[in-house]
């Protein structure tokens, strides 16, 4: 396994956000961790990427025991993340707004500059590159987001609701894009409320609650769950 999470929790004084969670993301998987506003994931992405330090539990990525990591460390190891609010450098272009992240791994401006300019073609961005961030509208600066990220030359991406607020073409090219990134060999954990795009990407399905996990299976057996349905999915996503 890649990532391995064993018995992750997070408390915030007597309040317990993520209790007890353990589950495993395989090399080459895209896994969907799902559950309602409030419900811990975003919390649980926290500390896997070394933002919070865990209250117990374990995060162990290729291997190694990352537990209590700074997150540019983890970034270094080749795990990163993309953050639910998008914040770019709105008085960079999009190009350099991409150059920041490939300074992680580049020694010079010139080799991240090259980096950049790949990583903003693979990702649709080319036609923008020049332009202001500030400028551009939210699906956009979500699509900057995943790629400064990706600049980074990740293992594995945690991708925290980069498909919400979309219209419907441009949630198909973020679909598209991240199939593309799987392809290639990215393994990919997000977060995300648009449930279509989740049954339609995730090989499995993790679904937390009140910081509990409750389920943990394919998005066919999730989709059948009823405890999933009671807590988050309602009825329509039953399958019959």
């Amino acid at each position: 396994m890649l990532l391995e999470i064993d018995n992750v929790s997070k408390r915030f004084g007597g309040l317990t956000a993520v209790s007890n969670v353990s589950f495993a993301v395989a090399e080459g998987e895209v896994v969907g961790l799902i559950g309602p506003n409030g419900a811990g994931k975003t919390t649980l992405f926290n500390v896997v990427a070394g933002a919070l330090r865990a209250s117990a539990g374990t995060i162990r990525f290729a291997g190694s025991d990352i537990s209590g990591y700074r997150p540019y460390r983890i970034c270094r190891l080749g795990l990163c993340r993309t953050f639910q609010i998008v914040k770019p450098f709105g008085n960079l272009s999009v190009l350099d707004n991409v150059v920041i992240g490939a300074f992680t791994r580049c020694p010079d401006r010139r080799s991240a500059y090259q980096v950049a300019e790949k990583i903003v073609m693979e990702t649709g961005l080319a036609r923008w590159r020049d332009s202001l961030a500030h400028a551009l509208p939210i699906g956009l600066r979500k699509r900057i987001e995943l790629a400064r990220a990706l600049a980074t030359q990740p293992r594995m991406i945690l991708l925290d609701e980069v498909m919400n607020g979309l219209n419907p073409t441009e949630l198909r090219e973020m679909m598209d894009l991240i199939q593309q990134l799987n392809r290639g060999g990215m393994t990919i954990l997000l977060i995300e409320h648009v449930m279509a795009a989740v049954m339609h990407l995730c090989q499995r399905i993790v679904v937390i609650h009140h910081g509990e996990k409750i389920a943990d299976a394919t998005p066919q057996e999730v989709a059948r769950d009823p405890r999933v349905i009671e807590a988050y999915l309602g009825e329509e996503y039953l399958v019959k």
